[in-house]
């Protein structure tokens, strides 16, 4: 058994796609993954499976349109997975501290799952000059992004979304606690 990370894209966000945490948790175990846990309202998963990412990802996308009509991508990391990606952080604390400075609006720093590796030719058509100081990098099929104002108000990040889909983003503090939940598992 592996332990793993669903991160679902756009579920409890505006109207659509809302489901329960304890209905999340039993479609998870319907599709035989064990430990189930929860964390926030936003579409996060901690399990343990046998199954492969290759098999699990279609099944449990099927069993959440199928249980509760929700229609999304379900992202996966394995543990190991998700440590190397919070390791691989691109940008120093003084680029950090810098961008929080100018972003006066929300969270700054962000990662994006994607489920896999981007088209280099696509990613830099998509991500192009934004006229702003946003940046990221993308290693492997993660992808870091650092913002000088809200993620909403961001041309980079819909542009890179649109360039890795499918993908989901989570803030950098919640994806620290998502690897602190992992590590306790």
């Amino acid at each position: 058994m592996a332990s793993c990370l669903a991160l679902l894209r756009g579920v409890n966000v505006g109207s659509a796609n809302r489901i329960r945490m304890e209905d999340l948790r039993r479609l998870f175990e319907q599709a035989g993954c064990s430990r189930v846990e929860t964390y926030i309202q936003s579409g996060n998963v901690l399990f343990d499976t046998p199954l492969e990412e290759s098999e699990l990802a279609p099944k449990l996308e099927d069993l959440l349109k199928s249980g509760a009509a929700i229609q999304t991508s379900v992202i996966l990391r394995s543990a190991e997975e998700l440590r190397l990606a919070v390791s691989r952080l691109p940008f120093s604390a003084d680029e950090i501290a810098a961008a929080c400075a100018r972003n006066l609006e929300g969270e700054t720093l962000y990662l994006l799952f994607a489920a896999k590796p981007p088209n280099p030719e696509t990613l830099e058509k998509a991500c192009g000059p934004t006229g702003t100081e946003d940046r990221f990098r993308v290693v492997g099929r993660d992808a870091y992004l650092l913002l000088s104002q809200s993620i909403r108000n961001s041309k980079l990040a819909v542009r890179l979304q649109d360039a890795l889909s499918p993908v989901t983003a989570r803030n950098w503090n919640t994806t620290l606690q998502l690897l602190e939940r992992m590590n306790a598992r």
